[in-house]
């Protein structure tokens, strides 16, 4: 597995047919293997669409394969093709690279997912295909848990990425950090216990006019009836001096799911706790 991107694996499965010396393979017939990742339902589909219509590939044809690997290359979640056998009589055999999703965007009624793009120096993101009426549900059962909303994003506007253009507005790549924080520090059944979140990295100040007003709206649970809000403070590409360190927040977050709570700073040393989401 490569950082970013999930393996699938694609052969086809019809059988040889020698035609012109050479060796005809049947497109429409084909199986996806992923390596267990979580990837949208639709993107399994545009894979099997595009490769019916190619319906017939010639393997001794100049060019055939590297045709069909263009096309598939050029679809926006697919970040590279790996090794390229041809199979005997199975077929290609394609090892892609795929984005891997940590967060998502809402659009009008929709919601889009949102991948990172693995840089050393400056936080990227990319906008996905593979809409859904909420947000996206990974895994199931006491695991499984909801892909954090990103505040902030206008897909309306001008300036608006598509599918497969990278994010521009800084206070939703600032989110997406923090969403990659998330997912490095907290295990799928913690994260269950958050139900669905919204990261808001939209202000620079806190409730209380501090520096780092960076937010997680949580959705309430049991009894609850208003939602839960964690108070974090900078996202960790903006943490400046004298900033609590991400490791010792997100010991404070996975505390405070464990008690219970309405409201939690996590900005210091000690946890602060609040009766009303302040």
């Amino acid at each position: 597995i490569v950082l970013g991107g999930a393996l699938w694996l694609w052969t086809t499965t019809g059988n040889e047919v020698r035609l012109r010396a050479g060796v005809r393979v049947d497109l429409t017939r084909s199986a996806f293997h992923s390596d267990g990742a979580w990837v949208p339902p639709q993107w399994s589909a545009t894979l099997r669409a595009l490769v019916a219509r190619k319906a017939v590939l010639f393997a001794d044809e100049p060019g055939a394969l590297e045709g069909l690997c263009s096309s598939i290359e050029a679809l926006p979640f697919v970040v590279q093709i790996g090794p390229r056998p041809l199979i005997r009589p199975d077929g290609p055999d394609l090892s892609l690279r795929l984005h891997r999703p940590i967060a998502c965007v809402r659009v009008g009624s929709k919601f889009y997912p949102v991948a990172m793009i693995p840089d050393e120096e400056q936080v990227r993101g990319v906008l996905l295909p593979g809409a859904a009426d909420g947000p996206h549900r990974v895994g199931s059962g006491a695991q499984g848990f909801f892909l954090p909303v990103l505040a902030g994003f206008d897909g309306a506007g001008v300036d608006a990425p598509h599918f497969g253009q990278e994010l521009q507005n800084g206070s939703v790549r600032a989110a997406l950090d923090l969403a990659r924080s998330l997912a490095e520090h907290l295990n799928p059944r913690q994260r269950a216990r958050m139900d669905r979140v919204l990261i808001d990295a939209t202000s620079t100040v806190a409730f209380d006019g501090l520096p780092g007003g960076a937010r997680l709206d949580l959705e309430g649970v049991g009894e609850q009836t208003h939602g839960r809000r964690i108070h974090f403070g900078d996202a960790p590409c903006e943490a400046g001096p004298g900033e609590l360190p991400v490791d010792l927040k997100w010991a404070h977050v996975i505390k405070a799911l464990e008690l219970g709570f309405d409201a939690v700073d996590v900005r210091f040393d000690v946890a602060e706790y609040h009766s009303k989401v302040p």
